[in-house]
Formats: structure tokens, sequence, C-alpha cells
């Protein structure tokens, strides 16, 4: 079906507006934090469940800086792509959060003849499992994510996107729920609706046209 509607795409937050890892995310840090300082000694001090959730929506470097700081550039790689490995295997088998209603919303909005991107800060193994083991990747016109060589950060994401698909800003809306999600549509005066269902807080959903309190009020896009 042609979209006839005002938006004509939809960027998509990945974790906090499709899926939470809250449930699995210390466990997994906590397993390989221990693991690479019984092998190297550091950190001294393990994040707890606060510190991590307070990082999570940033880029993947971004976080490491912030939660080990001590550690060389090599060593926080190593260890996130450990945690990488371990979510994206936790995830393939089920575990972790999808926000109730979530799947059934996207495909509308892609029935709809809208297109689908998503707009992660997270890495392309970890998202692609996310949207795959809800079955809806396959709705998704593109997966893009941070290669931190053109694309650095979710703002960049977005102006690339755009660009590449030939979509004016007034064509364009961004779900999600922390503030890197309201920059990215903000920086390029695309429509922010929050997802107050998500990880971030009221100051996180300024500016945006509408915040939702479940995944199902999405659908208002199809009326606007």
């Amino acid at each position: 079906m042609k979209s006839e509607h005002r938006f004509k795409a939809v960027f998509f937050d990945v974790d906090g507006t499709i899926f939470s890892s809250e449930g699995i995310i210390l466990e997994v840090y906590h397993d390989n934090f221990q693991e690479f300082k019984r092998r190297t000694g550091k950190p001294e001090k393990l994040p707890g469940l606060d510190e991590i959730m307070a990082q999570i929506g940033k880029p993947v470097r971004t976080i490491f800086d912030n939660l080990v700081p001590e550690l060389e550039f090599n060593e926080k790689e190593e260890l996130s792509n450990a945690i990488l490995s371990d979510l994206v295997g936790r995830i393939e088998k089920g575990k972790g959060h999808y926000y109730e209603g979530i799947t059934e919303a996207v495909k509308k909005l892609a029935e709809a003849g809208m297109m689908i991107f998503a707009a992660s800060n997270g890495r392309k193994p970890y998202v692609d499992a996310i949207l795959k083991a809800c079955s809806i990747y396959d709705l998704f016109t593109e997966v893009p994510v941070l290669d931190y060589e053109h694309i650095h950060t979710k703002i960049e994401l977005v102006a690339r996107t755009m660009e590449k698909y030939g979509l004016s800003p007034e064509q364009c809306v961004l779900l999600g729920d922390r503030e890197s999600d309201r920059q990215a549509a903000l920086q390029n005066n695309v429509s922010y609706v929050a997802c107050a269902y998500g990880h971030g807080d009221a100051d996180e959903h300024r500016d945006a046209i509408r915040i939702l309190q479940k995944p199902e009020e999405m659908n208002f896009l199809l009326e606007v």
C-alpha cells in the first residue's frame, strides 16, 4: 500500500524502544567483567546496575570510556567485544524483554507503506539479533549502524540515511527514549516521538511531538 500519511519514514531506536536488555545486562556485564579481571587484574571496581543502565543508549566506545576510563583502548575493545558476543548469544536464545505490542506496531507501519529504519547506537550484531529474534528484521528498509569511520553518532546516522534515500526532514519521524534520540531528531529537524515506557526520563522527552506510554500508541503515525 502506498503511504499517504504525513510521515514517509520511521527511525526506530532499539534498546528502550523495541527491546529492553535491563533484565540480562547486569549478569552479562558482571560475568565478563569478572572474567576479564581474573585474567588481567582490572578493573578494580565492577560497575553496578544503575551505572550500567545510565550508559544504555550511548555509543559503545562512550559507554566503556565512562565505565572503565582506566583501561587502555585495546582492553576496552576486548571487554566490549566479549560482552557483545555474550549479549547476542543470550538474545538468540530468547533472553531479554520485548515491549508488549511492539512487533504488531512495527508491522502496521510497514504494511501502511512506511520506510522503516533502525537508529541505534548499538553494534550491528546486537541490533540484528534483536530485530531477528522478534521476526521484524525483514520489515526494515535498512539497519544502519555506527561504523566509527563515516558514522560516529546517531545524528550522523540519521542524516546519512535521509540523504541516501532522498528523504526530507518533514517526511521523517524518530522514535526513541534517550537524549541521543532527542538530539538525533532535533539536529536533523526530524519529528521526535518519545517512548516513556523505555529507559529515559522526562527531561529526555522534551520537544517530543508525542509521548507514548506503550507501543500500540505508535498507530497515531497512521492518522497524521
